[in-house]
């Protein structure tokens, strides 16, 4: 169970602040500070967005998103000259609050702040990154900065009009001090913090030697002051934290959800992957161990990979692709049924076999006496097909739960007797709810009980002991596809990530031999029952036949892009459907490469000049 020292309620408050519809607008790319770990230093500085481009912005996040929330962005989006006009824009046309994030040097002149709040702007993080002058400014490359801030953040703190929080971005340089740095917050009324770890992009990664951190010989200071969430006064946020620093501290781990928006915003670079086969710009094996999305980009080449290898089993359509022929090596059909009698067996073609999805726990139809793989999440259901009559090519893939797990275990003969047509399957839930709800209560125990040598997956080694651990099923969603090009759609592959494939680890698991093997827990199932779950295979009988499956399974490691994984070629399109055309480009990068002809023939423009003045010198 979660562990006591957790609130609950405060978890569950949490995970609905997380996510709530909010939608990140930028304004412009200029700052005037020039901090060592900033993580835009390398798109084109200086550029102010046209009214019109950030106001379209604003009104997609209302129109197509469903935003109530925006936050107004750089840069230090202060610096455009139309910033209190946006923040009025954003509240005329729908938005409940605008937040933005700032250096905080703007805000410390009066008038300006008036104009701000008054237009509407409702959040506003600082971004405090030392506990005196000398610190803050270092960082920030900004002489006076800190002294701005702190004049700023006291005059909001002191404004009931405005909701007041401080981002820290933890770096080797203040990581000793960070204690001192929410104290010096907390002593000026600040009561909510978001503590971002540092991530290897642009100047954080040129100046890596001052910024990354052996993050395990500071544990003691961050969780010191992670703790501080426990405390009803205040509210502590992580921001790509590392999970498996965080045993204890389950209920602080980043809402997952969060990965949305950090593909988001690197969409244009993962559209041309998927279309060009052009790597990622960062995509390198030095930076991706220090890099948050590092597992979205595996589960990416995961799914490319499965395209181009045809290892895809079952395929589930969608919208337009209800009867689209099975595609990329699918030989299972994908489908959710109130009962079986709404199943036109003509739909099954070309010797395929079914998927079955239902609510429903009636008997199996004596005529479907084809290939079939039933999904059974209750009782019931297995009750009513686990019997002596299922047939040789009828299979049941069992989701593991509150509801199938008791059952299995009163009923282990004839769960025995049919090993061979079984599955068991961990799911991962898109929420906590989800795990909280719906998830075993240490499910090692449970396979323990059950002493069974049955087939088993979505889970580690360590929470199923004593079984055959197989491969997750292998399920291709037609939401995966554009429904007009057929083209991998980048949102539903991240959620595919986020609800299926987000793991997490303990640092214990450092010292488990089926490290490399692993995936980890789901991570739902790790803010619900804790990392301590997390046990590393010891000298055991089940250690030895465990390695001896995954090796077989895995007779080296499998390649993730932190260990040197190499990139692929463009993604397939959806058979019948045009191949992938050259991805659109990132308006940043255009701009920057208009600014950069600009500068060029400027410098031409000089050097003429100079040779003309020498010549006729």
């Amino acid at each position: 169970m979660t562990s006591p020292q957790i609130d609950l309620e405060k978890m569950l408050l949490r995970e609905e602040i997380a996510n709530r519809k909010k939608h990140w607008v930028r304004a412009v790319t200029a700052c005037n500070s020039k901090c060592l770990f900033c993580l835009d230093a390398d798109t084109p500085r200086n550029v102010y967005l046209k009214e019109d481009e950030v106001k379209a912005e604003l009104l997609r996040g209302i129109e197509v998103l469903g935003a109530d929330k925006v936050i107004i962005s750089g840069g230090e989006a202060s610096l455009h000259p139309l910033f209190p006009e946006f923040i009025r824009y954003a509240k005329e046309i729908g938005y409940d609050r605008v937040q933005t994030v700032t250096n905080g040097t703007q805000y410390a002149d009066k008038a300006f702040y008036e104009r701000c709040v008054r237009a509407g702007l409702g959040e506003i993080t600082y971004s405090l990154h030392g506990n005196t002058p000398k610190l803050h400014d270092y960082l920030t490359q900004t002489p006076g900065c800190f002294n701005k801030l702190m004049k700023a953040l006291i005059r909001s703190v002191r404004d009931p009009r405005v909701i007041t929080n401080v981002d820290v971005v933890i770096n080797k340089q203040n990581v000793g001090v960070l204690d001192k740095i929410v104290e010096l917050a907390i002593s000026v009324g600040v009561t909510e913090f978001d503590l971002l770890h540092v991530i290897p992009q642009s100047n954080a990664y040129t100046n890596r030697e001052e910024m990354f951190y052996d993050v395990r010989e500071y544990l003691p200071i961050l969780h010191k002051v992670f703790k501080l969430n426990r405390h009803p006064r205040f509210y502590i946020w992580t921001n790509r934290f590392p999970v498996n620093y965080l045993e204890g501290l389950e209920d602080l781990i980043q809402d997952p959800h969060k990965m949305l928006d950090e593909v988001n915003g690197r969409r244009f670079q993962v559209r041309r992957y998927l279309d060009e086969g052009k790597t990622l710009d960062c995509r390198e094996p030095d930076r991706c161990k220090h890099c948050f999305i590092e597992p979205f980009c595996n589960t990416v080449d995961d799914v490319v990979t499965a395209q181009h290898e045809n290892s895809w089993s079952t395929w589930w359509p969608a919208g337009s692709f209800a009867d689209y022929p099975l595609p990329f090596g699918c030989h299972q059909l994908g489908v959710t049924l109130d009962n079986f009698d709404d199943f036109d067996i003509g739909r099954i073609k070309h010797g395929a076999s079914l998927c079955v999805r239902t609510e429903s726990a009636e008997p199996i139809p004596k005529n479907w006496d084809f290939s079939i793989e039933l999904i059974a999440n209750s009782a019931a259901q297995l009750s009513a097909w686990l019997t002596p009559n299922l047939g040789m090519n009828q299979h049941i893939r069992i989701e593991l739960n509150r509801s199938t797990a008791p059952w299995l275990l009163a009923n282990r003969p004839k769960v025995e007797a049919l090993l061979s047509h079984l599955q068991i399957h961990q799911p991962s839930h898109e929420k906590l709810t989800g795990a909280l709800n719906n998830d075993v209560r240490t499910p090692a125990q449970f396979f323990e009980k059950l002493g069974l040598a049955i087939a088993v997956s979505g889970l580690p080694a360590c929470l199923a002991p004593n079984t055959r651990l197989v491969a997750d099923p292998a399920d291709l969603h037609g939401t995966f596809f554009d429904q007009e090009t057929g083209r991998p759609a980048i949102r539903p592959i991240a959620r595919y990530h986020v609800e299926q494939k987000y793991r997490g680890k303990s640092i214990r698991c450092e010292d488990c031999p089926a490290s490399s093997r692993c995936e980890g827990i789901p991570i739902n199932m790790v803010r619900d029952q804790g990392l301590r779950q997390a046990k590393p295979l010891g000298e055991t009988q089940w250690a030895t036949d465990a390695m001896a499956q995954l090796k077989a399974r895995w007779p080296t490691p499998p390649a993730r892009v932190l260990s040197g994984r190499a990139s692929l070629s463009a993604s397939p399109s959806l058979p019948g459907f045009d191949g992938p055309k050259k991805a659109t480009a990132d308006p940043l990068a255009v701009i920057g490469a208009q600014v950069a002809a600009k500068n060029a023939a400027r410098k031409k423009r000089r050097e003429a000049i100079r040779k003309q003045l020498k010549d006729e010198g």
